[in-house]
């Protein structure tokens, strides 16, 4: 019975330092496939994918290989890794980016088109990079790519247009049908100007410089808004976040701040000595 007991142990520990080995040599051949992405040997990176290499393998900050290749501008490794199965969508947790966060800043022109190939939702991204950098090369591509929102088109012209070594990429904005902002008159302009609260006690103050709606939202500088109609502003330089003003009767009475999909109320502060 002993030797019996003692054969099944021996059994078990040899069972599961197999599982320990596969583990350890799963990890190490993970690790020598981000070492070949990052040096760009697109031969290694198809021969350690064959041998069972996690495509979508996290390393530090939750980053893949398809952040790397994107942030060293590897196209072709990039193109490889999304015909495997590379997420496109995933985000790094020190930064909150995105492989195409990383190909942007880099400047990686065709490794922007390879990821926008395989996942649209970033076009906007590309468009207004291209807008606020003067890059007409990632304008044409979202452009190219198409499903812009009509709002996405007219925030980048209102941007291009404001600077005037950037007409150029205006003028395409608007050959692909960007139009300019709804005119609101100064009069209705003016009856926003005021301080808003939550009831968190977070505070928004709005007022009127050149004709335009700006809010500053506390330890924060002043945002410059665009009209989306007659009652809402948004942002030119970026997406995500509106004003909508409530009216009571004739009169301006609060405020619905939207961030993504949250929203906020805010109620409008009378200044004293103000009806």
């Amino acid at each position: 019975m002993k030797l019996k007991r003692s054969f099944t142990v021996l059994l078990a520990l040899a069972f599961s330092s197999s599982i320990a080995f596969a583990q350890t040599s799963k990890q190490e051949l993970n690790d020598q496939f981000y070492e070949a992405v990052r040096r760009g040997d697109l031969a290694a990176v198809t021969a350690l994918l064959d041998k069972g290499a996690d495509v979508n393998a996290k390393f530090r900050y939750g980053a893949t290989a398809l952040f790397k290749a994107a942030e060293r501008g590897h196209t072709e490794i990039v193109k490889l890794l999304l015909a495997r199965g590379a997420d496109v969508t995933l985000k790094e947790t020190f930064y909150g980016a995105t492989a195409m966060t990383w190909a942007l800043d880099g400047d990686h022109v065709e490794t922007v088109r390879a990821l926008l190939e395989k996942d649209s939702d970033n076009v906007g991204d590309v468009l207004m990079t291209g807008v606020r950098e003067g890059k007409d090369a990632y304008v044409e591509i979202a452009l190219a790519k198409g499903g812009l929102k009509p709002e996405a088109l007219t925030a980048a012209w209102v941007t291009a247009s404001s600077d005037k070594d950037r007409s150029a990429i205006a003028e395409m904005l608007k050959k692909a049908g960007a139009q300019p902002p709804p005119e609101i008159d100064a009069a209705t302009l003016q009856t926003y100007v005021g301080r808003y609260k939550s009831d968190q006690g977070n505070e928004i103050v709005v007022s009127v410089k050149d004709g335009k709606i700006t809010a500053a939202l506390a330890n924060q500088g002043a945002l410059v808004m665009m009209s989306m109609d007659k009652i809402t502003f948004r942002p030119a330089a970026f997406e995500g976040f509106t004003l909508t003003f409530t009216m009571t009767g004739n009169k301006v009475s609060g405020l619905t701040m939207m961030q993504g999909t949250r929203p906020t109320a805010y109620k409008r502060v009378e200044e004293s000595g103000k009806p």
